[in-house]
């Protein structure tokens, strides 16, 4: 127990001073946002910190909102839980930005691995 904890706090104090947002990367991902009881289905972006997705639904900031997050490569499907921190227009939609509350340390630990992947990916100049 002690040791899971110690990992699980240095585990989050480097992923925190990695994920400062102007170097925090993002990645395109699919996501299923919760709408009432039913999931629907879009394409978002991924970061450390959280995600974004667009949607003709009308977001408020404070408003909490749950997703599924498909890990494409790892075959990893993650719920998460965010809050609503930005709603701006998006054409004819709304952009949603939302930061993760609570999310459970091994979620964590695969959207950072799966990050890691894909700047490795982009780096190496394969497609991620």
């Amino acid at each position: 127990m002690f040791h899971d904890n110690v990992a699980r706090q240095a585990t989050r104090r480097i992923l925190s001073e990695m994920a400062d947002r102007r170097d925090s990367p993002r990645f395109d991902v699919p996501i299923a946002v919760r709408s009432g009881d039913r999931y629907r289905e879009c394409f978002g972006r991924l970061s450390i910190n959280g995600f974004y997705f667009e949607t003709s639904d009308r977001y408020v900031i404070g408003q909490l909102v749950s997703v599924k997050l498909v890990l494409l490569g790892l075959g990893k499907e993650i719920e998460a839980r965010g809050t609503v921190v930005h709603v701006m227009p998006a054409g004819s939609h709304w952009g949603v930005a939302a930061r993760f509350d609570d999310m459970p340390f091994e979620s964590e630990r695969q959207i950072a691995r799966w990050l890691d992947l894909m700047v490795r990916a982009t780096r190496a100049g394969a497609t991620p």
